[in-house]
């Protein structure tokens, strides 16, 4: 009886330092020269300039000139867009429609994958806004 009552909690023991299955999910924010595939707007950057340049033009933002502002973003795991910062622009009042306009867009992202796994990246580019 000794011996029975021995080995199970040896097994008890045994069980309370296996290690867990549980998979954590990945909340990293990857760079764009470290993954695999790197996201992508669907239609090219071309059509992500024209869908910002005619919202933006909506807005009541009429462009006498063309410019060239710096948007730095996180694209998301669902192709969303999080943290829309915009590091170099004309105006502030225009920078803050352009986070509006980035962070509601009608079309979402293919995001970037790592090790065959869908990952949050980080992604910078220029916008050349007005016509």
């Amino acid at each position: 009886m000794k011996k029975i009552i021995s080995l199970l909690l040896l097994f008890c023991a045994f069980d309370s330092f296996a290690q867990s299955t549980e998979i954590q999910a990945d909340n990293n924010i990857y760079n764009t020269a470290g993954i695999d595939t790197k996201p992508e707007f669907p239609g090219g950057i071309e059509k992500l300039n024209a869908l910002v340049n005619e919202s933006y033009l909506k807005a009541g933002f009429a462009s006498e000139k063309k410019g060239k502002v710096y948007a730095m973003f996180v694209i998301e795991k669902d192709g969303s867009l999080s943290d829309v910062k915009i590091l170099r622009h004309m105006d502030t009042l225009k920078a803050k429609e352009l986070v509006r306009i980035l962070t509601t867009l009608p079309i979402k992202w293919n995001p970037g994958k790592q090790n065959g796994k869908t990952v949050r990246v980080l992604y910078s580019l220029p916008l050349v806004i007005g016509t």
